[in-house]
């Protein structure tokens, strides 16, 4: 199946990210997901990771995916995703999730090399009317956390004692992080498809866990055009992978979109590039923490909009799941 602008030349993609669904939640997640794609009409929906939470046997696993896999399959919408932090247990493992999500019909999702750390990493090519490359999504596996490492490091030491001091240098957190292979395999094969094409390819980039640059935006909200909201600080490792540094040399990537913090829906504009959160759809999921404030306001999903004629600017809204908001 491929990914084509449409007679307008445009394309939508809408990322759902954190679903968490977990059994016995209710279908208040997938009702809010099916609003959500009939009031954007996207021609792409791409799930950015903790897409399912809670699921301790491969029953739990397979009914979990089928829940969230309906709302696009029933409406015939290719659809693709990334795995999150929680999306893998110590029973069920991310390569015996691909080969469900890669079951579906309309499911765009790849496993990709064996050789690159963790599973899903791979690249959508989206095409114009002449079947040529235009533009293209790049999905990369963000890992898991630093206590179960889907790629453990050859590290002399006590990892998460060595790394995580007293006074941190990002947020706190104790995230993996995006592996120099990963890296090098988008810089490598962002010049293959620059060299076959003979023009660099404009793109957007989906992983799950926020990068240490997102902090750009939110301590800079007047010189990045910040929009949406901040809630909780950037759950971004202590350990920068050198993927933005990649980003910028090869100068291709439009925007990083990422879940993982549920209550920022911020995106800004940091060296020409979009970095933007994309909150959380998951009803499951934690919301806002004021217990004077509605827990789900922000629940929602964020569009991305790309014009053909002009694919170097993109356009990006977070849209609320309640109506009219």
């Amino acid at each position: 199946m491929d990914l084509r602008f449409n007679n307008n030349g445009k394309f939508r993609i809408l990322i759902l990210t954190d679903a968490h669904h977990a059994p016995k939640t209710g279908k208040a997640t997938i009702r809010a997901m099916e609003s959500l794609i009939d009031r954007t009409q996207p021609n792409l929906v791409f799930l950015d990771g903790d897409n399912i939470a809670g699921h301790a046997t491969r029953k739990n696993c397979l009914d979990m995916i089928a829940d969230i896999a309906s709302p696009m399959e029933e409406r015939g919408i290719p659809w693709a995703h990334v795995y999150g932090n929680h999306d893998k247990t110590p029973l069920i493992s991310k390569q015996y999730q691909q080969s469900l999500y890669e079951g579906y019909p309309h499911c765009l999702s790849q496993a990709g090399p064996e050789v690159l750390p963790g599973v899903g990493n791979y690249f959508l090519p989206i095409l114009d009317k002449d079947s040529a490359v235009a533009f293209g999504i790049w999905a990369l596996d963000s890992m898991q956390d630093l206590g179960i490492m889907d790629t453990p490091l050859s590290y002399r030491g006590d990892l998460e004692k060595d790394l995580l001091l007293p006074q941190r240098l990002a947020s706190g957190s104790d995230a993996d992080w995006i592996r120099f292979e990963q890296i090098q395999w988008y810089y490598n094969n962002s010049i293959r498809l620059e060299k076959d094409n003979s023009h660099k390819i404009p793109s957007v980039m989906c992983f799950h866990q926020p990068l240490y640059e997102f902090n750009a935006i939110i301590r800079n909200p007047k010189n990045t055009c910040m929009t949406g909201e901040c809630n909780e600080k950037v759950s971004c490792s202590e350990v920068n992978s050198g993927l933005f540094a990649a980003v910028l040399q090869r100068a291709d990537v439009l925007g990083v979109f990422c879940g993982h913090d549920h209550i920022n829906t911020f995106d800004g504009v940091y060296c020409n590039i979009h970095l933007a959160c994309c909150g959380s759809v998951g009803y499951h999921a934690y919301g806002m923490k004021n217990p004077d404030e509605d827990r789900e306001r922000l629940r929602g999903g964020r569009i991305i909009d790309i014009d053909v004629h002009d694919p170097w600017r993109l356009r990006t809204e977070y849209i609320l799941t309640k109506e009219g908001k």
